[in-house]
């Protein structure tokens, strides 16, 4: 991932993200709390992901050329629509937080604080009768261990849905697929 700070500085780090070995990542619907898996590549995990950068106040790179990724989808058990990334499991939330928090976030109070220790370290500023003295001392903070997402276990079925073309994993006796996830066609399972 590249994303940017509010400089405009450009920053790099990676993210790896578990998929099982069909390459599908698990995602959990937040209406219903079924897990289910859809298949994607590392531009779609990139798309997935760019939002918790986002929040941290960093824009990714410039997306992906090629087909646009939708930012809806539906849940295949109970048919609820939401932004993909709210369908993230908690699993991986917590782990793209520790993952901005080490990568992005701890460097640049790092830098902060270290810009502060230069301006007022250790110096007192005097004004004719008015005496004011400002210190400021920084130890620089390790960062964390590195996070690590998963292993992803291989369960669930995949489906492949004829509307679009895309698949996706559900739970093995889910028979009630009504809607496709990725387009919204009306579909049957047989």
């Amino acid at each position: 991932m590249e994303p940017q700070n509010s400089a405009g500085e450009s920053l790099r780090f990676a993210v790896s993200v578990s998929r099982d070995r069909d390459q599908f990542f698990r995602l959990t619907c937040p209406s219903c709390g079924r897990d289910f898996k859809i298949l994607i590549d590392q531009n779609d995990l990139q798309w997935a992901l760019s939002s918790y950068c986002r929040r941290m106040g960093c824009d990714i790179g410039p997306e992906s050329p090629g087909q646009p990724h939708p930012n809806r989808i539906r849940c295949p058990y109970c048919g609820n629509e939401d932004e993909t990334v709210r369908m993230h499991t908690e699993e991986t939330v917590a782990y793209l937080k520790r993952t901005i928090s080490r990568e992005l976030v701890i460097p640049l109070i790092n830098r902060w604080a270290s810009g502060l220790e230069q301006t007022f370290g250790g110096r007192g500023h005097s004004e004719g009768l008015l005496s004011i003295s400002i210190g400021f001392k920084h130890s620089r903070s390790l960062l964390p261990v590195r996070p690590i997402h998963g292993p992803e276990i291989p369960d669930l079925k995949i489906v492949t849905f004829l509307c679009c073309g895309k698949k996706a994993k559900i739970s093995e006796g889910w028979t009630n697929v009504r809607m496709c996830p990725f387009c919204g066609a009306d579909v049957a399972l047989i």
